[in-house]
Parts: structure tokens; sequence; C-alpha cells
């Protein structure tokens, strides 16, 4: 990537939208937004769309717009979109000697689609989350005071913040699956292994998992996890809310022919 686009991506990041995948790649790697510094923006973002609602839950009067869960999850897919997949291309960053081969083999438009795909999943699970919640505690008689008062405790920076370190580790493993799978579907064989953050947050649910394969049976000084797999055990992280593990697809040292 030259000079010029550095430049205009510090001045005006939004310009990194518009680049090809190589390029944005280059300027993620040149220029990486911490993991905290995304989980913050991505809060921030939530938080605003949540407020909005609650605002016209509020003043409702019990009678909600007909499309208000939709409109709810489609603002809020339109507001976690771009935070989530500077992540994901972050993360991607530690595959970037193989994006020509990938580009060529046509899977960065299965991967782009596999995030799309992820991204809204999350909308729709966290809209789907609030609307049953919301339905229950009307079902139960609650008045709707009330029903404000406990979709407030849904919709606070708490529950934001919670969406944003769990949903932006969900995305980084659906894209590790789609790439894994996109690999060997050209005859590139690759593993995943399991990584924790490795910082004071990493919780005893996940430390066990840290540098495992997705197939290496685990145990531990005190049992628990008996031989199992964490495959077998959680799928892919998230493990638990506000999960910050992340699973690493080990590529083969040298890039197939063809």
């Amino acid at each position: 990537m030259n000079k010029a686009i550095q430049q205009a991506v510090k001045l005006y990041p939004s310009v990194i939208d518009y680049l090809s995948l190589p390029n944005r790649l280059a300027a993620r790697k040149a220029a990486p937004i911490p993991r905290d510094e995304l989980e913050r923006r991505l809060t921030r973002l939530i938080s605003g769309v949540e407020r909005r609602y609650l605002s016209v839950l509020e003043n409702s009067g019990g009678s909600l717009p007909f499309t208000f869960w939709q409109d709810y999850e489609r603002d809020l897919r339109e507001q976690i979109a771009a935070p989530m997949r500077s992540q994901i291309e972050q993360s991607f960053t530690n595959y970037s000697d193989y994006v020509n081969f990938i580009d060529q083999a046509g899977a960065v438009g299965d991967i782009d689609t596999a995030m799309t795909r992820a991204i809204d999943e999350v909308a729709r699970g966290v809209a789907d989350t609030s609307r049953r919640q919301f339905e229950a505690l009307l079902r139960e008689g609650v008045s709707y005071d009330e029903i404000v008062e406990r979709m407030a405790l849904r919709f606070s920076s708490g529950h934001a913040e919670q969406i944003a370190i769990t949903e932006l580790t969900r995305a980084e493993a659906h894209f590790a699956d789609a790439l894994a799978s996109r690999l060997s579907e050209q005859g590139v064989q690759s593993q995943i292994r399991w990584q924790t953050s490795e910082d004071e947050k990493v919780c005893p649910i996940c430390s066990p998992a840290d540098h495992k394969l997705r197939d290496e049976a685990i145990n531990t000084p005190r049992g628990g996890w008996n031989g199992q797999t964490w495959g077998d055990r959680f799928g892919r992280p998230p493990a638990h809310p506000r999960c910050r593990c992340l699973t690493i697809v080990e590529l083969p040292t040298r890039r197939p022919s063809g």
C-alpha cells in the first residue's frame, strides 16, 4: 500500500471501506486498532441504538409501533457491522501472506458472505432476546411502567458492553471457521487452535483450552474436562458472556501450487 493511501486512511478512516481487501489488510496492519478500543466503539454504538429504542418504548404507552423490533434489529445491524468487520480484518492480517492465493481461489467472497451472515445473526439474536423478554413480561401481566424499568436494565451500558465483547469474539470465531473451511475445499489442510487473551481477564472456564487444538483432549489436575475437547465442549468461542478468546487457523508453511 502506497504512502498516499496510508495518509488518506489516517486523515479519513472511512476511506478504508473503499479499498481492496489486500490494501485494507495492509492499512489494518500498519495502524491496528486495539481490541479494547474496538469494544468501546461498539459499546457506544450499541448503547446509542438501545437508548433510542428505549425512548420509543417509554413513550409508546404500551402500544409499540408495528415495526419496532424489525427496526431495532436493522439499526443494530447497521451499527455493529463496521467495528466487527474491523476486528475480523485485523485478525486476517495474520494470514496476509495467503491473501492472494485465497482471493484467487474465490474464498474472499465466501468469507465476506460468512461475516455478513454472522453480523446478521448477532443483530437478530440480540433483538429476538429483547423481544422475548418484553413479550414474557406482557404475558406475566406486569404493569407497563415496570416493563419499561426492566427493559431499561436490559438496555443499559453494561448490556451494550457485554454484547460488544461477546459478539466481537463470536464474529472472529465464525471467520476462522469460514477460512478453514474454504482452505480445506482448496486442498489446504489447516487446524484450529484456541487462544485466550493471556491477560488478567482470562477466566478458569477458558484457561484449560489455551493453545489446544479443536480435537485435542484436555485434562486438568482437578478433573472437570476428563479428556474432553474444547470443540466438543464449546464448539467455538465465546465460551461464556464477555469471552475474549480467539481461534487461530494454522496454515501450512508452504503455499500450495495452483
